[in-house]
């Protein structure tokens, strides 16, 4: 709430008044409003996300691969870098064969591991923690990147070899 301050002319004409301590204290938006500005963010850091898992226009085929095409791609590209973007201990309980492991979260520090013009396969347990790195990867200047959208989750229900 506020706080109450002493105003006046000397001790005989004091008074209280109260006084809120911030103007942004009191609600000045409706609730309409802040509905509207909520439904707004949510839809910009939807269309944000989506933008960055959008094919890349190099040569016009990276982008987001199914576990099947991500199989082909390994077979067909023997010098492509294959990324694990999980923690070390989901990296160790097992991993895509030849792949390197730079967890998400040391990604930006990392990118001198990296070749700006090495085609890449990019993937996590799920899809959601690859689709950051392939943000990051973007920002950064690596275009030829092909995302495996549905994980390592995806690649062992259809029956691909792991390794630990």
């Amino acid at each position: 709430m506020g706080r109450l301050n002493r105003v006046g002319r000397g001790p005989a004409f004091t008074r209280l008044i109260t006084r809120r301590s911030c103007p942004l204290d009191r609600p000045t938006l409706n609730r309409n409003t802040r509905l509207l500005l909520v439904i707004g963010a949510v839809l910009m850091a939807t269309a944000s996300a989506y933008w960055y898992t959008l094919p890349g226009d190099t040569e016009g085929e990276y982008g987001d691969v199914t576990v099947e095409r991500a199989r082909e791609l390994i077979q067909e590209k023997v010098s492509m870098v294959i990324l694990d973007v999980r923690t070390d201990g989901e990296y160790r309980d097992g991993h895509i064969e030849g792949a390197v492991n730079i967890p998400v979260g040391e990604l930006a520090e990392r990118l001198e591991e990296l070749e700006k013009d090495d085609e890449m396969l990019v993937y996590c347990r799920t899809g959601n923690r690859s689709g950051t790195a392939v943000g990051i990867l973007k920002e950064n200047g690596y275009e030829k990147i092909f995302h495996m959208n549905k994980g390592i989750t995806a690649w062992t229900a259809a029956g691909y070899h792991t390794v630990k």
